[in-house]
């Protein structure tokens, strides 16, 4: 009976106190290993590819990294150096092209700059140029304003009918009135009607 009891008391022991692998296994490698696993799902979730990271830090994983083929040799330092040459002569010839390109374009644009200011040139002299002819057709104008209109019916009937029409059109209405009853009635009525078709 003292057996039985001292037995009872050990599995009690036993079962309150877990061993150091079960300790072990609860508190750190099971968390752990959930942790890695919710990770994983995450970093899947995210699209985020761990192997690429890591070897853009620079960690080498075992098993995933390139492997070197059995047959390949070590580069030779001089080759090396050789590939290398070659590779800047290509940069050099690359960066000569495109100071090329820039020079033409340069000299692209300073050709449009030199066709720009010559055009602007001439639209300031056209521009002049019509300022020039306003001021003389005003001058025109304000001549025959001062003229009587029998003195000015016989000169616009001797224009062109365009000129005539112009400046029948900027002259006041009292003085076309006085220049249309100095006209004979039919060249009155033909530029009447030449005036209100131009106005239309």
């Amino acid at each position: 009976m003292k057996q039985q009891k001292k037995s009872i008391p050990n599995e009690a022991e036993e079962e309150k106190s877990p061993g150091k692998l079960q300790v072990f296994f609860l508190l750190i490698f099971v968390p752990v290993l959930f942790l890695i696993f919710v990770a994983l799902i995450v970093t899947a979730i995210l699209d985020i590819n761990l192997v690429e990271k890591a070897e853009e830090i620079g960690i080498d994983v075992p098993f995933l990294g390139e492997e070197s083929e059995p047959g390949e040799t070590p580069v030779n330092p001089e080759e090396r150096i050789t590939s290398l040459q070659a590779q800047i002569e290509e940069k050099d010839v690359y960066i000569s092209q495109i100071e090329q390109e820039m020079v033409s374009l340069e000299d692209e644009n300073d050709l449009l700059i030199e066709d720009q200011e010559r055009l602007q040139a001439e639209i300031e002299r056209l521009q002049t140029e019509r300022d020039a002819a306003g001021r003389e057709f005003a001058e025109i104008v304000s001549v025959y304003e001062d003229m009587k209109g029998k003195e000015a019916a016989p000169i616009i009937m001797d224009l062109s009918d365009e000129e005539a029409i112009r400046l029948l059109s900027n002259l006041s209405a009292e003085m076309v009135a006085e220049i249309f009853a100095s006209m004979p009635p039919a060249d009155a009525a033909r530029y009447t009607e030449l005036i209100s078709t131009r106005s239309q």
